[in-house]
């Protein structure tokens, strides 16, 4: 007969070692980290997407200033069309991880403040120095985009980047 490890008895008479089910905790515990990081990383293609549904609309906006009437019109469908794009973009980025981790606001808040608040900063200075720097208003608007656009593809490449750092650590 087997000498016996550290077990106890659990009802139904089936016995459990404290290793093994510390290790089985520690699985599930790995396993749950896994499936969280996973579900925050971003298709590569989202990046380029939103960074598109940011500047088409600036540019179309500044091809329409010039032609006003129907232009205007046009302008806004495409920027309705934009919004619409980034809030699918979103649905599709959930749906498609598998794995639904909702996270409260104040979290969601803390973990896009930075980015956001430097993405916003430097859209601001980029619209302000290019006034400074004697461009029209549509130019202004157009580079204001293109950084937002460009500061969005990069804020989603380093989350990436940083994620799968901490996968790479869990295993």
């Amino acid at each position: 007969m087997a000498p016996q490890e550290n077990t106890s008895a659990l009802p139904g008479g089936t016995a459990v070692s404290a290793d093994s089910a510390a290790e089985a905790l520690h699985g599930v515990d790995a396993a749950r980290e896994r499936a969280r990081l996973t579900a925050a990383l971003t298709p590569a293609w989202y990046g380029p997407v939103a960074a598109a549904a940011l500047i088409v609309p600036a540019l179309v906006d500044a091809w329409a200033q010039e032609r006003r009437g129907w232009a205007v019109f046009l302008s806004l469908l495409v920027a309705l069309a934009a919004l619409a794009v980034l809030v699918a973009l979103v649905d599709v980025v959930r749906r498609g991880s598998g794995v639904r981790v909702t996270r409260p606001w104040s979290a969601r808040l803390r973990r896009g403040g930075v980015p956001l608040l430097a993405l916003l900063v430097a859209g601001g200075a980029t619209y302000g120095l290019s006034q400074e720097f004697g461009a029209d208003r549509a130019t202004g608007k157009v580079a204001m985009f293109v950084v937002l656009g460009l500061g969005v593809w990069t804020v989603f490449i380093t989350r990436n980047a940083s994620i799968r750092r901490k996968l790479r650590v869990t295993g």
